[in-house]
């Protein structure tokens, strides 16, 4: 699964065109580099997201089956670290 396609379905972003915007400009990295909106995702890759307000870090434990409920989105992925931005 594509990476803006997984940030998508799993609601971390609320569209695809956002998904590909941040990837496409560094706010969205794998395992710490930047990669392409197109990069294939797998089991166990590490996502840093860095939001207007908080940077995320997680760990993709299973890829979606397709488009998942903001609510069942967490049992796909761990968070390891969580920060507040300043501001």
């Amino acid at each position: 699964m594509r990476l803006d396609l997984l940030l998508k379905n799993l609601c971390l972003v609320k569209s695809r065109t956002r998904a590909n915007e941040a990837v496409s400009t560094g706010s969205v990295k794998l395992g710490g580099v930047s990669v392409k909106p197109s990069r294939e995702i797998r089991e166990g890759d590490i996502i840093h997201i860095s939001y207007p307000t908080r940077e995320l870090v997680l760990e993709l434990l299973e890829l979606p089956p397709g488009q998942v409920s903001k609510k069942k989105a967490g049992d796909y992925y761990r968070i390891i670290r969580e920060r507040r931005m300043p501001g």
